[in-house]
């Protein structure tokens, strides 16, 4: 009697054991390691992603005839954006003529109270309102950005004025293109 009793008792706790068993080799088979194959595929795939991206910051960026842009140890790349070229004859937007200048100055009947430039806020309008109605889903994305190339010789008074014509014309963020000194 008392052999069979523990027999039956042994089993049962073999049984329960047996279940502890399994889930402790199932433990001990699942890899604590690092996987290092996959963690280097996963580097060079984002070193190949920046590699890329980084070549390819380039910005279509003319520099203007007629134009001497003056030097500055500036790093930051061009970006995209309305770009505007004033030399000593002429103001030009995107590669268009807006107004002429006499000896490197405005002429009288193109300004409005003395600052406004009263051609160069129309096509400045015009610019704004093209591109507000192409990203007619967004109205907010208007970035008003200008990239200005500018003679290092024109006057500043001159160039106040057109700094004036377009942030009243809404591009409120201009950026002034200028030549990279060489670091020697």
């Amino acid at each position: 009697m008392g052999g069979g009793g523990g027999g039956g008792g042994s089993s049962a706790g073999s049984h329960h054991g047996g279940k502890y068993t399994k889930k402790s080799r199932s433990r001990t088979h699942m890899s604590t390691g690092l996987m290092l194959a996959s963690m280097l595929d996963i580097l060079m795939a984002i070193l190949f992603f920046l590699m890329k991206n980084y070549s390819q910051i380039q910005s279509d960026f003319n520099i203007g005839k007629d134009i001497s842009l003056p030097y500055s140890s500036s790093v930051n790349p061009p970006v995209n954006a309305l770009q505007m070229v004033v030399t000593q004859k002429a103001v030009l937007v995107d590669q268009e003529k807006v107004l002429d200048l006499v000896n490197g100055d405005i002429a009288k009947q193109d300004l409005v109270q003395g600052l406004l430039i009263k051609p160069l806020a129309l096509k400045l309008k015009k610019l704004k309102d093209r591109s507000v109605v192409q990203n007619d889903v967004d109205k907010k994305s208007f970035a008003g950005i200008i990239i200005m190339q500018a003679d290092k010789s024109l006057q500043f008074s001159m160039l106040k004025k057109i700094l004036y014509t377009a942030q009243l014309s809404d591009f409120v963020t201009l950026k002034l293109a200028v030549l990279k000194k060489d670091e020697s």
